[in-house]
Parts: structure tokens; C-alpha cells; sequence
């Protein structure tokens, strides 16, 4: 069914520049078929962008006994983070335009390989608890050097909101050493975190 519903839609919008979310929905709902086949498509512009979340295997990690932020203070700090990472972005971008107006509608784009909200526990799980960036990137399943530019990139939005994240008591060497601490803490980790130790 997904094969014969997405090929007509492929087939509808190609060679369509899909410059926004409404071009899209609208091309996806204007599919049909001779046999009949008629595609309804809305934007369910009540789900929560992705960005602000980190990815459901590493949920675990934004426990206050780790990020030292009891959940309504990380869910501020994310969404100012947010903010001025959009902010930063679309200057970015508009000076790579040369300050033309833009073609496609903000958000769009491929997506990034780390969430503002991992990125966020990846700068912590450096800062706070010391544990070194290649545990991080193996936790993330990223390269280091992945881990190092937007930790990198994640201070600099700290810096801008005023938030600097302090040394907690624990420094962790391993990823053995962070699944301890999540134990004592009461916290479960996914099982195949213990795996990859």
C-alpha cells in the first residue's frame, strides 16, 4: 500500500521545488490517481519539533541527578537555546543569501544529526560530569569530532543566554562510569547502552 500511495506522490511532486510545508501538504493532497485514489494530507502543526527533544534512546539522560537542571528549568533553558539558535541561524543564512529574500520556508532543510536539546546533554555530560567527548560521540553514536564542534557551538549559545554550566560533584571517565551513577541515581538506561561500554 505505502509503495503504490508514495510512488503516485513522488511522481506528482517531481521536479516541484517544495519551498514550504504548505507546498508540500498541498502537492501531496492534490495526488490522484484513474483508479480513483485520492490523497488527503494536513500539517499537524501541533506536534512538537524534534529539535527541542533529545532522541528517545538517550531521554534518560536529561535526569536532574545528570544535567543538575530540575525539568522546568531545562525545558526554559532548551527553549531560550532554541531561540537564539534560530536567531543565529537565520542571520547565518541570510548573509549567504546576500540579504535576497529566501526560498524555503524556515525549518526546511535535512535535519540535523544532533538535537539543540542533545547537543545540550552533550555539553553537560563534558562540562559537568567531565566524561570525555569520544564516550559521548559513542554514546550519540556520532564521531568525536562531531561532538567537539557543537559542544563547541553549544557554549556560545550558553555564553548568549548567560548560563554557564558548573562542574558537578561526579567525573566520570567511561561510559561504565556514567551507567553506575545513572544506577545509584535510580535511573534505567536502555539496555543496549550497556553494550556499547
Amino acid at each position: 500500500m505505502e509503495h503504490r500511495l508514495f510512488s503516485r506522490i513522488t511522481m506528482n511532486w517531481r521536479g516541484r521545488p517544495l519551498t514550504s510545508h504548505e507546498v508540500i501538504v498541498q502537492t501531496i493532497a492534490a495526488t490522484t490517481t484513474r483508479a480513483g485514489l485520492r490523497v488527503h494530507a494536513e500539517l499537524d502543526s501541533g506536534a512538537p519539533d524534534p529539535f527541542d527533544q533529545p532522541s528517545p534512546d538517550l531521554a534518560w539522560l536529561c535526569h536532574p541527578a545528570l544535567t543538575g537542571l530540575p525539568a522546568q528549568q531545562w525545558d526554559s533553558l532548551v527553549a531560550m537555546l532554541i531561540t537564539l539558535h534560530d536567531q543565529q541561524r537565520e542571520t547565518s543564512l541570510d548573509k549567504r543569501r546576500g540579504h535576497r529574500p529566501r526560498l524555503a520556508a524556515p525549518g526546511t532543510g535535512r535535519r540535523p544529526v544532533l538535537t539543540l536539546a542533545g547537543r545540550l546533554l552533550a555539553t553537560i555530560l563534558y562540562q559537568r560530569l567531565a566524561l570525555p567527548q569520544t564516550a559521548i560521540a559513542t554514546l550519540f553514536s556520532v564521531r568525536p569530532e562531531t561532538i567537539s564542534k557543537r559542544v563547541r557551538d553549544l557554549r556560545q549559545l550558553l555564553d548568549q543566554a548567560g548560563h554557564a554550566i558548573q562542574p558537578g560533584q561526579h567525573r566520570l571517565a567511561s561510559l561504565n562510569d556514567l551507567l553506575s551513577l545513572a544506577t545509584a541515581e535510580g535511573i534505567i538506561a536502555p539496555p543496549e547502552i550497556k553494550t556499547a561500554c
